[in-house]
């Protein structure tokens, strides 16, 4: 049967743990044209969250604009990038999409080529003058989306994940651009979502900073321990794996209820455990191994093992300096 722990990809609203509570602030903020800041730290969970909130409101014919601001080199990039997607997903029909980018984004100057290897229109903004870069750049682009959502009469959401390489980007100034923008939208729902939990949490929670109280804090943190251990058991209960008392505290413990590592340990709990059989050695099917805190633990140290290149390369690519003050700690 196949594994029921998944690690390392986006994971769909039956998949996650305990995440119903958020999955509807993410959904109503989105739908009555909100601003919701997620924040948390990696491995949390957030990228699935919004995948999975995303899809459930597309599938209720919500046009969803999604980046991860991260796999752009600039703010130009992912401002050419959102107008090109709002246009054609608005349109409605690929004749009428360099209409609409030439009318709802003229204050961007936009030129607009149709790929027909790849169904796409690759738009370029020049800008206004003084705006042609950067954060008032897509403060501009934001406006247009606004625009073309109002006259296509469709709710859009749009939703910027890892948002702090905007506001790395731009400083205090992305953010006052942004909101000077936002704050006057109606059919435009947002969600900013990112890892830096600091740098995030300053920029809504301080009274001087242009976000404070601009939208809602959603701050991601673990899973309910008793949640997350009934998922588990009920995981290797469908695979008749037999668990020995102390066995799903074992896998908590041991990966720090850290939501990305409770998955991996637990799939490689998984496969150390799983009836089946080998047919190469003759030995036939075997009975589903017992899952013991021992075995977490010998399983958590053959992982450990299995990413230490990685890491060793890490610790080898650091100055001496460096080392010896990693030591100290």
């Amino acid at each position: 049967m196949r594994n029921p722990f998944e690690f390392g990809r986006e994971l769909s609203s039956e998949e996650l743990v305990d995440r119903g509570q958020e999955m509807e602030v993410v959904k109503t903020s989105l739908l009555s044209g909100g601003k919701l800041f997620l924040i948390g730290p990696r491995r949390y969970g957030k990228t699935s969250l919004i995948h999975a909130a995303t899809q459930e409101l597309a599938a209720d014919d919500v046009l969803v604009l999604r980046y991860d601001a991260q796999a752009f080199p600039s703010l130009e990039q992912l401002a050419a990038r959102l107008a090109g997607d709002a246009a054609q997903l608005l349109a409605g029909s690929i004749e009428k999409v360099g209409k609409l980018i030439a009318e709802l984004f003229a204050s961007v100057r936009p030129t607009a080529i149709f790929d027909p290897k790849d169904h796409k229109w690759a738009v370029t903004l020049i800008g206004a003058p003084g705006r042609e870069r950067g954060s008032p750049l897509l403060a501009d682009v934001l406006d247009g989306v606004e625009r073309a959502a109002a006259k296509a009469r469709r709710r859009v959401a749009i939703v910027i994940d890892e948002f702090q390489e905007v506001v790395e980007d731009g400083g205090v100034e992305a953010e006052e651009q942004i909101r000077a923008a936002i704050q006057r939208h109606r059919n435009v729902g947002y969600v900013f979502a990112g890892s830096a939990t600091r740098l995030l949490a300053d920029m809504v929670t301080g009274p001087n900073r242009p976000f404070y109280r601009m939208g809602k804090p959603l701050f991601l943190g673990p899973v309910p321990r008793a949640d997350f251990a009934a998922f588990l058991e009920r995981g290797f209960a469908r695979a008749g794996i037999p668990l020995a008392p102390g066995a799903t505290d074992a896998i908590l413990d041991s990966a720090e209820e850290v939501p990305y590592n409770v998955q991996l340990l637990a799939h490689a709990c998984w496969i150390a455990c799983r009836p089946g059989g080998d047919a190469a050695s003759g030995r036939g099917k075997r009975a589903a191994v017992r899952l013991t805190p021992e075995l977490v633990r010998k399983t958590h140290d053959t992982e450990a093992l299995r990413h230490d290149p990685f890491y060793t390369q890490l610790w080898t690519s650091l100055p001496t300096t460096q080392r010896r003050a990693l030591l100290a700690v």
